[in-house]
């Protein structure tokens, strides 16, 4: 395989044990970036059906009226959505005088909960985001909390609220094969004696790291995607709030965007705090939050 430039790519890591020692991290990892303009991933969430219509509506428990759908929700991903939604908007609100552009980036699993029966997912998702002109009543009262409102956040090329991950995963699937024929990523044909084939990333260390299974994208190169996006938008520093099951596949696809693309001058700091049913800070921490920077 061809150089991938991991040399000029630093990592490092530690765990902390509450919100203030979460927040002290993620400005120590911030001190030493060119604060020019920020970006902070928040209020990640999924899309359910809803009960009694079939249409997809935002995973964020609060939002719901129905006591089976915050039952649902709250047993997937608990407080999650709304409480990394107000994360980010403090993050941004506190860096205002320091930063002269910073933005919150929502992005959107329009894809894992989606129904597969009925009407094509295709067809849901494309009502969905049609019908998504406004984000959730909760969050936007955080941001009229904060003075803030719509404008504060960061449009995809796709949606002017949102960065649908189904949305990156094609575009991730296609740049794939250029990169595969580039030599920067490889191709193998799995051993299940149906010509299945996976696309992988061989790391520093001789570890290959699957992107594309069977055709399928997973969250890795779905973020190297969204990675390239937030650069492309000429933004170069972006602290994201990620789930803690989605830690390691996000991680990765960090350091393949910048492996990959060539994202020089880019600090990512990544945390999870929670998204696995945690109904409480005090069980989010308990379990310790990872912070993950990486430096281009």
């Amino acid at each position: 395989m061809s150089e991938v430039f991991a040399e000029t790519i630093t990592k490092s890591q530690q765990l902390v044990g509450s919100e203030q020692e979460l927040r002290a991290a993620i400005d120590r990892e911030l001190a030493s970036a060119a604060l020019d303009e920020l970006v902070v991933m928040g209020g990640h969430f999924m899309l359910f059906e809803e009960e009694g219509t079939g249409k997809l509506v935002p995973g964020v428990m609060e939002e719901q009226s129905s006591a089976t759908m915050r039952h649902r929700i709250a047993g997937r991903v608990g407080i999650f959505p709304k409480y990394t939604w107000q994360l980010s908007v403090d993050l941004i609100t506190s860096y205002a005088q320091l930063v002269n552009d910073a933005k919150l980036l929502l992005l959107i699993n329009d894809w894992q909960y989606v129904p597969t029966g009925g009407r094509p997912a295709s067809q849901l998702r494309a009502e969905f985001f049609e019908g998504f002109t406004a984000l959730p009543d909760g969050y936007q009262q955080v941001l009229r909390d904060a003075g803030l409102n719509a404008d504060s956040v960061l449009p995809s090329r796709k949606h002017a609220l949102a960065f649908p991950e189904t949305w990156l995963k094609y575009r991730f699937q296609k740049a794939a094969d250029k990169f595969v024929k580039q030599g920067k990523l490889e191709k193998r044909v799995l051993e299940s004696g149906a010509k299945d084939t996976e696309v992988a990333f061989l790391d520093e260390a001789g570890n290959y790291r699957t992107l594309i299974s069977c055709g399928i994208t997973g969250c890795a190169g779905e973020i190297t995607e969204m990675i390239s996006e937030v650069y492309l938008a000429g933004y170069r520093t972006i602290v994201i709030f990620a789930p803690g099951e989605c830690l390691s596949p996000v991680r990765t696809g960090v350091e393949i965007a910048l492996s990959l693309y060539r994202l020089t001058g880019m600090v990512v700091v990544i945390a999870d705090p929670g998204g696995s049913g945690e109904m409480s800070t005090d069980e989010i921490y308990s379990k310790l939050v990872t912070v993950s920077t990486f430096r281009s």
